[in-house]
């Protein structure tokens, strides 16, 4: 699976989760009664509802070296391709030249679905831009900080809206709150650079 590494400037979900059920979470607060299993579905449930527009869900796999015509594993959180290049050296060059690549990036793969594999049609070192869904299936998974208020005011109406006795204006009031958090996270990220 990809892995974005901790910083300052990421908070792992789990993390998330146990600050959610402290804060969120207890007799006298705002969600009295949820536990950890609930919070830990709405996180994700939540994750998976922005990651692609708010977060950053894109990855880099490779180079690798690759086999023409060989079938290649894709990555365990693959969603969709965002681009596949393959590298291979430039033909008929010296030695101390091999270094220099040429880009094939023009439908020189093969993405099956089904079996979850890539064909590429060269050899070479190969590497995939993916979009992930692996801020969604591990609880290490790195989230930017300036996204983590959207996530708390998502779970909390989500958490809220599964319950049979949550007055609706109460949901109206989160609902604004959690679609304010979310446009706030939007656009903090949309300039922020990670690498």
């Amino acid at each position: 699976m990809a892995t974005t590494p901790l910083s300052n400037a990421f908070i792992s979900l789990n993390d998330i989760i146990n600050n959610f059920l402290i804060s969120y979470t207890g007799p006298g607060k705002l969600i009295p009664d949820a536990v950890r299993t609930e919070v830990i579905f709405h996180a994700r449930r939540c994750l998976q509802e922005f990651a692609y527009e708010t977060i950053k869900s894109q990855f880099v796999e490779g180079p690798t070296a690759v086999v023409s015509g060989v079938a290649r594993a894709l990555p365990t959180d693959f969603v969709a391709v965002i681009s596949a290049t393959n590298t291979v050296p430039v033909p008929n060059t010296p030695l101390t030249e091999v270094s220099k690549l040429v880009d094939l990036t023009t439908e020189t793969f093969f993405i099956d679905y089904v079996a979850k594999t890539i064909v590429y049609g060269d050899s070479g070192d190969a590497t995939l831009t993916y979009l992930s869904n692996a801020l969604t299936t591990d609880e290490s998974a790195a989230i930017p900080k300036l996204a983590e208020q959207a996530l708390y005011a998502c779970m909390i109406y989500a958490i809220l809206a599964n319950r049979e006795k949550t007055r609706p204006d109460v949901l109206q009031r989160l609902l604004i709150e959690k679609t304010d958090k979310l446009e706030r996270a939007k656009s903090r990220l949309v300039f922020t650079n990670f690498d």
